[in-house]
């Protein structure tokens, strides 16, 4: 009775504890098996892994005589310009046809006339005291002479005085004499002037009077300008004022135009450079000048024609130069050394729109890679376009043992 008694007590304990234990028994098998499974799985055949290089073109590193360029800008203008005035008053009383703007003309033309009657009648008064004056000093001096002959009579012994010679009477009478011939040419130099000639050979800007109108002495008749010489000041950057040329006299300067659609180009010669730096602009200036015969010949060119400008600086002997797309960031290029690519910082002493002048960072006979290449790492894997890939391939019996 009491053995039946414990058997039922111990039913219920043992129930219990299969339903606790069961799951970490399942739990226990199921991670037995799956581990046999990986690691009875075959085991895959290993292929040798190849890295495939980027293909790219180069260039070679060499050095050479290089002319240097400097690019700037400016506006043409005249030489000498300025206004062509009447230096007397009075009545325009005839125009040249050539007091047009935009006509040309030559030292000496008649460009304008003034009326000239009341300076005829000056001259011909002054010269009516030219003769009073002639007269009256002909007279003193026939009187001294007269005064000379009698004092001698009266004082042989004595010295005469100045004044009973009559020398200052004589003085006078030529000063007066001096003044009537400067009178006359001042009445006749103001006679020349109601015509109003060409001071040099140039062209007309701008009429500024006309027939009929009544001008003042140093007013303007017209704004004109010397075509004898043309000149465009161009600035600098003082990073390449060292390699502007000496000034010899036959340094060379391109002149672009550009008109929209096509461009004009002249050649100028470096004339000068100023004395002073621009307070503004902190630059150095230099002009060029034009031989003014070019307006008559090409009508494109005008005073006040914005140009480019292409300067002939220094010539380097011996220089690295290579061409400025190939540099990135103004101061990183890309090399191939053997096989990989090599990133470089360089040091530019002159950089123009297509090529630059390397100071240091390059050596002659080092390749430039001049593919544009993208998010390529420092020393990837390079092929130079045409030449056969010399990566090493295993061998036919290593590639069969390795899949056994």
């Amino acid at each position: 009775m009491s053995a039946i008694k414990l058997n039922e007590q111990i039913m219920p304990i043992n129930k219990s504890l299969v339903v606790k234990i069961a799951p970490l028994v399942i739990l226990v098998v199921a991670i037995s098996i799956i581990a046999y499974m990986f690691l009875s799985q075959p085991e895959p055949r290993k292929r040798p892994r190849f890295e495939r290089p980027v293909v790219v073109e180069t260039m070679d590193v060499s050095q050479q005589d290089f002319q240097v360029f400097i690019e700037s800008y400016g506006s043409i203008e005249a030489k000498t310009s300025g206004n062509l005035v009447s230096q007397v008053s009075g009545i325009v009383v005839n125009v040249s046809p050539q007091l047009e703007s935009g006509r040309s003309f030559s030292k000496g033309d008649v460009l304008a006339k003034i009326d000239d009657k009341d300076y005829q009648i000056e001259t011909t008064i002054a010269q009516a005291e030219l003769a009073n004056a002639q007269l009256a000093l002909e007279q003193e001096k026939a009187l001294a002479e007269q005064a000379k002959r009698d004092w001698s009579k009266i004082n042989p012994t004595k010295q005469a005085s100045d004044l009973v010679l009559r020398k200052p009477q004589v003085a006078s009478a030529q000063a007066k004499l001096d003044a009537a011939n400067a009178r006359l040419a001042k009445a006749r130099l103001a006679l020349t002037r109601t015509t109003i000639v060409a001071p040099y050979n140039g062209k007309v800007i701008e009429k500024v009077a006309d027939l009929g109108q009544l001008v003042s002495p140093n007013a303007p008749i017209a704004k004109i300008l010397s075509s004898s010489s043309l000149e465009v000041r161009l600035p600098v950057p003082a990073n390449k004022v060292q390699f502007l040329p000496a000034f010899k006299g036959d340094e060379k300067v391109e002149l672009v135009a550009d008109f929209g659609g096509f461009t004009q180009s002249w050649l100028a010669e470096l004339d000068r450079a100023d004395s002073v730096i621009d307070q503004t602009s902190r630059q150095w200036f230099v002009t060029a000048k034009i031989d003014g015969a070019l307006m008559e010949t090409d009508p494109l060119l005008k005073v006040g024609q914005f140009v480019n400008a292409k300067i002939n600086g220094k010539r380097v002997a011996d220089a690295i130069v290579i061409p400025s797309r190939y540099i990135y960031d103004n101061q990183l290029v890309y090399l191939f050394n053997q096989g990989k690519l090599e990133r470089r910082n360089v040091i530019i002493s002159w950089q123009g729109s297509e090529q630059s002048l390397i100071e240091s960072g390059l050596q002659a006979g080092e390749q430039l890679i001049t593919t544009p290449l993208s998010f390529v790492a420092d020393g990837a894997q390079l092929q130079i376009k045409g030449q056969e890939s010399k990566r090493k391939r295993p061998a036919k019996d290593k590639l069969k043992g390795a899949g056994k």
